[in-house]
């Protein structure tokens, strides 16, 4: 699992090429792919805010940047953006549709 000290700071993560984000009404889901064939066994639905912090997954900016901008656009604290993106990059990194590049 990963952990709040884990994420801080200097932390990149980027996401799998094996899943596709899709804008479903007002949730977005994530398929994971396989060989080109969308598993449907496992598909993950995101929060508005999860699916924008999806988008900043993107191996370039690193965890504190992801916050900041969450912060920003959402107007919450710095403590509850990073426990949400600690929670989010905890489940997606168990599945491994992301990995932590640095």
């Amino acid at each position: 699992m990963t952990t709040l000290t884990e994420i801080e700071g200097r932390s990149v993560f980027r996401r799998s090429t094996d899943v596709v984000c899709r804008a479903v009404g007002h949730e977005s889901i994530l398929v994971p792919i396989r060989n080109n064939v969308g598993n449907l066994d496992f598909v993950y639905t995101l929060s508005p805010v999860a699916a924008r912090i999806w988008q900043l997954i993107d191996g370039v900016r690193t965890a504190d940047e992801i916050v900041e901008t969450i912060c920003a656009e959402y107007d919450i604290d710095r403590d509850t953006a990073l426990s949400d993106l600690a929670a989010l990059v905890a489940d997606l990194t168990e599945v491994s549709l992301i990995s932590k590049t640095t």
